[in-house]
C-alpha cells in the first residue's frame, strides 16, 4: 500500500516503454499486472488507452474499437450501436439546441472540466474517432464530435473541446453548407485553444479549422495554416 501509486506509475512509464520498443509480448504482461491491481478505473486509464495503440498499431483496429466502446459503457457515455441518419440528426439538433441559448462569450468562459469520470470519457471518444477513421467508419465519426461539445457544455471545457468545435464549424460549413456559423465555430474553435492551459492539443485544432478557412479566408493565408498546424503538432511530440 504504501508504494501503490510509485508501482503504478513505474509500470505504466515500463508499458509504454515496451510499446515503443515492439515489445509486445511485455507491454501484454506488464498491463495485465496493471489491470488486476489497480484500485479504481482511472488508475486503468493509462494500461487501456497504451492498449488500444498497440491494438491498433498491430492492425486489430476491430478489437480497438471494441476496447474503447466498453470503456465508454463502463464511463456510461456508450454511444450508439447503430448510427443511423436519424441518430445523426438526434445529435446535431441536441447540439445546436444547446448552443443556441449560449454566447461565445460565455463559451469562452466556460470553466475547466473536472469531473475524472467525463475527462476520461472524451479521452476515449478522441482515441475512438482515430481508430474509426482508420477503418472508414463515417457515421460515427460525425456524432464524437457533437457527444464531445455535449459533454463539455455539461462538464465543462476539456483540452480535446476546441478541436471538437473545429469539427463541428467544418461539420457545418462544408456537410451543411452553413458558412456563417460553421466558420463561427471555427473561431470559436481557435479561441479556446488559447484559454486552454494544455498545448498538447493546438495541432489538431489548428488542423481541424483549417478546412472551414480555407473556404472562408484568401486561400493563400488559409493554406498556411496546414504548416502552423504540423509545427504545433511536432512541438508538442
Amino acid at each position: 500500500d504504501e508504494h501503490y501509486h510509485l508501482s503504478l506509475e513505474l509500470f505504466n512509464l515500463a508499458a509504454k516503454c515496451a510499446f515503443m520498443n515492439a515489445e509486445h509480448d511485455r507491454l501484454k504482461m506488464l498491463t495485465e499486472q496493471i489491470m488486476h491491481n489497480a484500485r479504481c478505473f482511472n488508475d486503468k486509464f493509462q494500461a487501456i488507452s497504451v492498449t488500444v495503440s498497440l491494438l491498433n498499431c498491430s492492425g486489430n483496429v476491430p478489437a480497438a474499437v471494441d476496447l474503447i466502446n466498453n470503456t465508454l459503457s463502463s464511463l456510461d457515455e456508450e454511444l450508439p450501436s447503430a448510427v443511423t441518419p436519424l441518430v445523426i440528426k438526434q445529435y446535431l439538433d441536441k447540439t445546436k439546441t444547446k448552443l443556441a441559448i449560449i454566447s461565445d462569450d460565455i463559451l469562452l468562459s466556460y470553466p475547466a472540466m473536472i469531473n475524472p469520470s467525463k475527462i476520461l470519457a472524451v479521452e476515449f471518444l478522441v482515441k475512438l474517432y482515430g481508430s474509426l477513421t482508420l477503418i472508414g467508419e463515417r457515421a460515427t465519426l460525425r456524432i464524437i464530435p457533437l457527444k464531445v461539445i455535449q459533454l463539455s457544455l455539461t462538464y465543462g471545457m476539456s483540452p480535446h473541446s476546441p478541436s471538437a468545435f473545429a469539427q463541428y464549424g467544418n461539420y457545418l460549413a462544408l456537410i451543411r453548407y452553413e458558412f456563417e456559423e460553421g466558420y463561427r465555430y471555427v473561431k470559436l474553435a481557435l479561441s479556446l485553444m488559447k484559454k486552454t492551459a494544455s498545448r498538447a492539443h493546438d495541432g489538431s485544432t489548428i488542423f481541424w479549422s483549417a478546412h472551414t478557412r480555407l473556404h472562408v479566408e484568401p486561400m493563400q493565408s488559409s493554406i498556411e495554416c496546414y504548416f502552423d498546424a504540423f509545427k504545433a503538432h511536432m512541438k508538442s511530440g
